[in-house]
Formats: structure tokens, sequence, C-alpha cells
């Protein structure tokens, strides 16, 4: 009964999601639609409280969502799954999730070919296309990932675990805004993205958390 909930659950999020992209995907598209309006809007906000001291806080903060780093993270946390003999499905779900974020990330970039912002001068340069943003793809998708596998593995830290996943998150994706390299609508869809990937790899991890092949390797 338990499962079939969690199974509706999944569905209901990942349609919703999936409709929350095409939206935005419909919106970018769109000359002078609502949502350009507001990118619009957020990027000239943001223009008039950009310091050189929070240029270099945020460069650094956005590095933690790039590519290079988010290789880094997986691969450490794959070691970590084996070394600790955390269940197997763990690595399963993590891959299935990173590769689809990284890899549908830059599918929807190359077909969408959104140009990055040209009002706000970005302080670091980008030579992809915009839509969506793979920073907020990643924090999205990998951090909340790490932050399942510590809930399930410190359940009485859950609280704590996840508002400083959340903090990341959000603060990764504020970096790309402030930085001058994505659009805000940028950032929401790949939230949105990541958002649909982390529930692949949830979905995955529960799918086979039970089979004798990836048993062997228990939760403590």
């Amino acid at each position: 009964m338990l499962k079939q909930s969690l199974n509706r659950w999944w569905l209901f999020g990942s349609v919703a999601l999936i409709l929350l992209l095409a939206f935005f995907t419909r919106e970018v598209l769109t000359a002078h639609s609502f949502v350009y309006s507001i990118d619009i809007w957020f990027e000239n906000l943001l223009l008039s409280i950009r310091t050189p001291f929070l240029l270099i806080i945020f460069s650094w903060i956005t590095f933690f969502g790039s590519t290079f780093v988010a290789l880094i993270l997986a691969g450490l946390v794959s070691v970590a799954i084996l070394f600790f003999k955390i269940n197997k499905s763990y690595l399963l779900g993590l891959a299935v999730m990173f590769i689809g974020a990284i890899a549908s990330d830059y599918l929807i970039k190359i077909i969408i070919g959104r140009a990055r912002p040209g009002g706000l001068i970005p302080s670091i340069a980008e030579s992809s296309f915009s839509f969506p943003s793979g920073h907020s793809v990643m924090a999205m998708a990998l951090y909340g990932f790490i932050a399942l596998i510590l809930c399930e593995l410190y359940p009485k830290k859950t609280k704590m675990l996840v508002t400083i996943a959340i903090i990341v998150i959000l603060v990764i994706g504020f970096s790309r805004l402030y930085l001058g390299v994505h659009f805000s609508s940028d950032v929401i869809a790949g939230y949105i993205l990541g958002g649909l990937w982390l529930l692949t790899g949830i979905a995955i991890k529960n799918r086979f958390q039970s089979d004798n092949r990836f048993s062997n390797y228990a939760i403590r």
C-alpha cells in the first residue's frame, strides 16, 4: 500500500515537473512573454546591487555547481557507497540521475539555443547556451540525492540535512543570476529539470533497494 502511494506521488510529481518545464520552454521561445519581462526586471534589479566583493564570493559559490565539481562529488559518493557497504541501489540511482541530468541539460541547451543575458555584463565567461542553467540542474539533482542518502543514513538529522541542502541549492542558483550569466527563468527551469532527474534517481533506488543483487549492502 505504501509502495503504491509512493508510486502515485512520484508519477504526480514527475508529470507536474514536465508540465512546468514545458511551460517555461514555451515562454522562453515566445518573444516578449511574461516570463521574459520578469527575467529583464530581475536582471536590472541585480545590476543595481552588484558589488566587487559579492562578485568574488558568488564566483566561488558557483564553482560548486560546475560539472567539474559535480564529477568529483559523484565519484566520491560512489566510492563511499562501496567502501561503507551502503545498499548499492543508491549507486544505480546516482548514476542514472547524474548521466540523465548532464545529457538532458546539454540537449535542451542545443535545441533551444537561448543566448546568455546581454544587459547585465557577466563577470565570468560562458560559451554554452543559457537555457536551462546547468549549475541549477546539477545543484538540485546531485545535492538533492546526496541529501537523500544522508537523511536515510542519519534520520535524526533529517531537518538539518534538508535545510543545508536547500540553502546550497538556492545559493548556487542565485550565484548564476548575480554573476550575470543566466536569466531567472534559466535557473528555475534548471531546478525543474534537476528535480525531475532527482525523482528518477530516487525511484530507481526504491525499485532496486530490496533486490537481492543490491541488498548484500545494507543501510546501517
